[in-house]
Formats: structure tokens, sequence, C-alpha cells
């Protein structure tokens, strides 16, 4: 099979390109940089933000993995979050232009989307057939997100919709920064650390990907792995082997003011009190043996 991937030179995207060429199948990736062509991958160049993209990445191509979209953590400033959701919704109007307007033999289209879609709950249990959206920023950006992946089936293609977690893996993301801090010695939690967290790691959620274009998954799934931790419990496992001299609980009421008034309550409520318990009640039809289900398997 042929692939075309956008975001392919991300973590995410990286693991899913090594596997796609251990398993010999060749790959388009589109990116705003061209790299260096292999036997099995040709880099294609785009702009989303200009709405420009070489025609012929698509040549071939059974299968679209779209992964664009601008990292979420920084400092959300009013740039910052208009890179967010135009990085998302751009790209996916721009690969609707690709379909439309050249010929092609794409058979499924399997594009990422976000569990911050639904709001923070520590009752709640949400699952794929969850209707209750959050209203913060970042549940607005999934929304718009969304809304356009759903518009891609207008060109009568399978259409998967993969809702992803908390990432965890050991070569990026919040486990590699963990890990670090915790080396100080000094943790800071908000609250009393309960928050949950519905992760994946990186390795489930690469498989995942593979499995859902081998087996034509059509539909939204989540990309979690049923059994979501607390803050507390993740920082506590990864630092069991040093010595902390501090774990500081700072009342959530004083953050979420602070955070206020820098404006940044949106940050606050996604992204540093993310409080989220989802699981997956389709994932196990897709990819029933996952590697990474404990957090002792980290």
């Amino acid at each position: 099979m042929k692939f075309l991937i956008t975001g392919g030179t991300g973590l995410i995207g990286k693991s899913i390109v090594q596997l796609l060429i251990e398993k010999n199948h060749h790959i388009n990736v589109l990116s705003r940089k061209r790299g260096e062509d292999t036997k099995q991958v040709r880099y294609y160049q785009w702009s989303p933000k200009n709405q420009t993209i070489d025609f012929t990445c698509i040549d071939d191509v059974d299968v679209i993995i779209n992964l664009a979209g601008e990292n979420i953590f920084g400092l959300w400033t009013k740039s910052k979050k208009k890179k967010i959701l135009e990085s998302r919704v751009k790209s996916l109007q721009l690969l609707k232009k690709l379909i439309k307007n050249r010929p092609n033999n794409v058979k499924q289209i399997i594009a990422a989307s976000a569990i911050g879609i639904f709001p923070n709950s520590q009752e709640i249990i949400f699952d794929e057939n969850s209707t209750q959206k959050g209203n913060t920023f970042l549940a607005n950006v999934v929304k718009e997100w969304e809304r356009e992946i759903e518009s891609l089936k207008a060109f009568k293609i399978n259409v998967t919709t993969v809702r992803i977690g908390m990432v965890f893996c050991e070569l990026g993301g919040i486990i590699k920064v963990l890990r670090l801090i915790s080396k100080s010695r000094f943790l800071s939690f908000i609250g009393n650390g309960d928050q949950k967290i519905s992760w994946i790691h990186l390795n489930d959620l690469t498989e995942l990907f593979y499995k859902i274009s081998q087996k034509n998954y059509n539909g939204l799934i989540h990309a979690v792995n049923n059994n979501p931790t607390t803050m507390l419990d993740l920082i506590t496992n990864l630092t069991n082997k040093y010595k902390l001299k501090v774990k500081l609980f700072i009342p959530a009421i004083i953050l979420k003011s602070f955070f206020r008034l820098l404006c940044l309550g949106d940050f606050y409520e996604d992204i540093a009190n993310s409080n989220k318990n989802v699981v997956s009640k389709r994932i196990n039809k897709v990819h029933p043996n996952l590697k990474y289900t404990s957090l002792k398997d980290l």
C-alpha cells in the first residue's frame, strides 16, 4: 500500500512512518520543507497557511493519514491560539482541495483529533457515544477540527476520526518533561493531584493507526488504553527512584486565579488542570492487544 502522511516529521508521524517502512509500504510525506527521499519515503512540499501543495503527492495513494497541527504546548498568546486552530482547519481544507482536483485512488482517510473536545469532569466517563462537549478554547478547536473531518465524507470514502489521549513515550512529551523535573527533587501539584489522565503509549498508538488502515475501519475511535491514571500517580511512578525533597500541593483556586490574571484561563482549564476520564468502547475491535496498559509498563 501507499500512504500519504501529513505531520510525518512530528513525534507520532515519525513513529508511524518507521512502522510502515518495516511493513514494506511506501510513504509520501507532506512537509513545509522538503526532506531527503529514500527507497520507500518521498517528501512533497505543502503550505496549509498559503493553501499550496504539490498535487502529485496523491498519485497511487491508498490511505491518507492526517496528523498536521500546531503543537498545543507553549504560551497561549493570541497568535499561538490562532496557529493552533488554523493549522488544523487549513490542513484539512487543503487536503479536500487535493482530493477534489487531482484524480486519485484514495480508499480511506485517517484523521487525528483529540479528547480535548470533552469538558473536565471527575465523575463522568466519556466514550465514543458521549455527546457532551466542552466550551473551552481547546474544545472549540476540536469541534472545528472534526467538522472539517466530517466534510471529507462527501468524497464517499471511509473516514476515521481518531481522538487521541495523552501520548506517553520516553522520546518526548510529558514523560520526558516530568523525568527532567523530577531530578530537581521539587514537584508541585494542582489541588490534590487527582486529575484524570486518559493516555496511550506511542507504540500502541502507532500500531492503532496501522491496524485502522489494514481493516479499513470507518468512524470514530478513541485512542486511549481504558486505564486512566491521575497526575499524582503518574509522577509518583516516574519519580520512585528519586528522593523528593518537596511535594507542594497548590490549591486549585490560587492557580486558577493566577492564570486568569495573566489572561491564560483557557490554558489552565485545557492543559494545566485537564481532568478527563475518557475510555474507548471500540479500540478492542481494531487493536485488542495493547502492550502498555499500566504505568508499570512504562
